[in-house]
């Protein structure tokens, strides 16, 4: 999937070697608690479902994983 807004517009998801902006990609939730953004200027900017499904997988394969409403990292997912 190609990316079609924001910094990395014109990328494939999967080729992007930013994890936070992927996980910001792949955020559950959209409130200002979490969303004083870095990425977008616009609070009530809503990823696409498809992208955010998208950077969730991309993010499992790295070794992360969702916790509540934040993503952690597994280093044993990454060691095997």
């Amino acid at each position: 999937m190609v990316l079609t807004f924001g910094k990395y517009k014109g990328h494939p998801i999967n080729e992007v070697d930013d994890n936070e902006y992927l996980k910001w990609l792949a955020k559950p939730k959209y409130s200002a608690k979490f969303y004083e953004s870095e990425h977008s200027s616009e609070l009530k900017f809503k990823v696409p479902l498809l992208v955010r499904v998208e950077a969730r997988a991309v993010l499992e394969t790295r070794g992360w994983f969702l916790q509540a409403e934040t993503w952690d990292f597994d280093v044993r997912k990454i060691i095997k």
